[in-house]
């Protein structure tokens, strides 16, 4: 999988209370800091678009938890396949043990 924008989120991720946000899907994920809105993040195979117009779903993240929006082309088990992934990723040690919520439901 490849990981974008993790740069743009390491200072926040230092402090405490941070919120940044990032688009997802099975080959991408970008991060950036909270203040984006998802749908103005564009890049490299990965868009989120209102009305699961686009191709990745739409995560925030907070101190031990990621919260994914729903997306209609996504099941609880394409979901999970892809966040055990993404966390296996070095530059995402600091979530390995985060709690990971798909419309509110806890996945792992």
């Amino acid at each position: 999988m490849m990981v974008h924008g993790f740069d743009s989120i390491t200072q926040a991720i230092e402090a405490d209370g941070y919120f940044v946000k990032c688009i997802v899907n099975s080959t991408t994920a970008i991060f950036f800091p909270g203040t984006i809105q998802h749908r103005d993040v564009k890049q490299a195979g990965a868009s989120y678009e209102d009305e699961y117009g686009g191709n990745a779903m739409a995560a925030t993240i907070t101190r031990g938890m990621i919260d994914i929006r729903f997306h209609e082309s996504f099941s609880d088990e394409s979901v999970t396949r892809i966040f055990r992934e993404l966390l296996k990723s070095p530059d995402l040690n600091w979530a390995i043990d985060f709690t990971v919520r798909y419309q509110g439901r806890t996945l792992f």
